[in-house]
């Protein structure tokens, strides 16, 4: 799974609208569409952005499946592992927890940015050494 600078963007501001949208009305559809999306997708797709790069070369690139599902399985850890820290410090809000997965997924795009931008500047690199 290969991001854009773009995308990388905008996937690490998705937790943040998730908290703003968090603010709405109880039960709006916006906000239950929006904070389940991001809870399901987001923090996991930030963290496999920014690992991906790190495990080298593959000999495929893996399929839109595979990322998905390995994405949701991610996000879906992170999530009870964040729960789970504020539950058992008696200090669990939803708010917290949202903001928490937030900073995470933000500093995992962030780093993604970094890696993904490395990698391609040592690949040109050694593109031009062996010229």
């Amino acid at each position: 799974m290969t991001f854009s600078r773009v995308s990388l963007l905008l996937l690490g501001l998705s937790g943040w609208l998730a908290v703003l949208v968090g603010h709405l009305a109880a039960g709006s559809a916006v906000r239950v569409v929006v904070t389940i999306l991001f809870l399901v997708l987001c923090p996991g797709a930030a963290v496999l952005g920014l690992v991906r790069p790190l495990l080298g070369r593959r000999d495929h690139t893996g399929d839109a499946m595979e990322s998905g599902a390995l994405a949701f399985a991610i996000s879906v850890g992170l999530g009870m592992l964040v729960s789970e820290a504020f539950f058992l410090t008696s200090t669990f809000t939803l708010d917290r927890a949202l903001i928490t997965l937030a900073a995470i997924t933000s500093a995992a795009a962030l780093g993604a940015m970094f890696t993904t931008s490395r990698t391609r500047s040592s690949r040109e690199g050694v593109i031009r050494r062996r010229s």
